[in-house]
């Protein structure tokens, strides 16, 4: 890479925030149809009731490929969270294992020629 426009920055923090919200997106959806049953003697009129009864119905059907959608996208933020983190926390060992980094060290802590 010859330079910055080409580098990928992940944004871990919000990465790490997205998954949860995900999951809340996912339960929230889940409990729709259950919300409006407590509200049918309320809306009066059958055709109402009917009409949302229909409603509740086809979302239900498409819901659950939304659903599984949704939990698919959480788990590979979290996979890309866990990786990311994995790689950093090795690529901090072995720089301290080199020395820092610093005076042209080695993995393990051997010298090499400059």
């Amino acid at each position: 890479m010859s330079g910055s426009e080409e580098r990928m920055a992940i944004p871990l923090a919000e990465l790490q925030e997205f998954a949860p919200q995900l999951r809340s997106v996912k339960e929230y959806m889940n409990r729709t149809g259950d919300t409006f049953d407590q509200y049918n003697d309320a809306f009066g009129d059958d055709r109402v009731v009917d009409a949302l009864d229909s409603f509740v119905s086809g979302w239900k059907d498409g819901r659950s490929d939304i659903s599984e959608q949704l939990t698919g996208l959480a788990d590979m933020t979290d996979t890309v969270i866990t990786t990311v983190t994995d790689y950093e926390d090795e690529l901090a060992r072995t720089l301290q294992d080199s020395g820092g980094g610093e005076g042209g060290g080695s993995v393990g802590g051997e010298q090499q020629a400059v």
